[in-house]
């Protein structure tokens, strides 16, 4: 249940959203603001894009590399939902997306996987038997806290920070031998270019060690929050940036190479 204050606060961080503005993180004025606060707010928030007609259809998992978190003084991954307005699939590899509305956006690189069905043992074979696609994608995260200067509760009440997912030509993996796939997602390479120099280089292994050994850490945080629904059949889920965390801004491109899988090239051109 959220009470007053938290409804206040989650009305604060829409207008945020909605007016492309900063405000001051919820625990600079509150030391005892946690994690369960955080989520009670984003529980609030998405509630009221609902309402605006946003049709929930996956989730995003959150600072899944422990080489972010020195930046952002952060200890644990975070989730939140997935859009139909902000997925974005991909025609031959290339996506044009506009960062209108958005107020500080930064680009992760990083393996989207589609459930065929739920999972039940939370280990990365049994997971990558329930694996339909993967593909490679750039999550879009924006903060409305100046700096991006947060505690992970904050990062959680706003909105996860999920701005946009563009999700390159999926690889159809229902036939792949499990124990393959998940060598295959734990080794292979994604190096980040933007016009024409290399930005960041990173590994699958860079997702709590697997993009699905971050899948079943999600599904044990969804067992403990008896409010959020499970993973279902037919979710997207993004699993956390392999590299650093660039800033982008209208008129740069970006471009993510993978190697050691089937994956396309993913281009994606950023506009006003």
């Amino acid at each position: 249940m959220t009470s007053e204050s938290d409804e206040r606060l989650a009305s604060e961080l829409m207008q945020a959203r909605d007016g492309a503005k900063n405000i001051a993180p919820p625990s600079q004025g509150d030391p005892t603001f946690d994690v369960a606060r955080g989520y009670r707010i984003g529980l609030a928030l998405h509630r009221q894009l609902v309402r605006r007609g946003c049709q929930p259809v996956g989730r995003k998992i959150g600072f899944t590399n422990p080489a972010t978190w020195k930046e952002f003084r952060l200890d644990t991954p975070i989730w939140a939902h997935v859009y139909d307005r902000t997925l974005h699939t991909t025609e031959r590899g290339h996506c044009t997306l506009s960062l209108s509305g958005m107020l500080a956006p930064r680009i992760e690189p990083e393996v989207v996987l589609k459930l065929s069905k739920p999972f039940g043992e939370l280990n990365a074979k049994a997971v990558a038997s329930c694996v339909e696609w993967v593909a490679i994608g750039f999550e879009v995260v924006d903060s409305h806290y100046p700096d991006w200067r947060f505690t992970a509760p904050d990062a959680v009440a706003d909105f996860g920070f999920h701005a946009a997912l563009v999700v390159g030509s999926p690889w159809v993996v229902g036939s792949e031998d499990p124990e393959r796939l998940v060598a295959i997602l734990e080794g292979l390479r994604v190096t980040l270019r933007g016009s024409r120099e290399v930005i960041a280089e990173g590994e699958g292994r860079n997702a709590l060690g697997s993009p699905l050994l971050a899948l079943c850490h999600l599904a044990s945080v969804l067992a403990a929050q008896p409010w959020a629904p499970p993973l279902a059949t037919g979710e997207v889920i993004t699993t956390g940036t392999l590299t650093a965390v660039p800033y982008i801004r209208p008129g740069e491109s970006y471009r993510v190479e993978v190697q050691g899988a089937p994956l396309g090239t993913l281009e994606l051109e950023l506009t006003s």
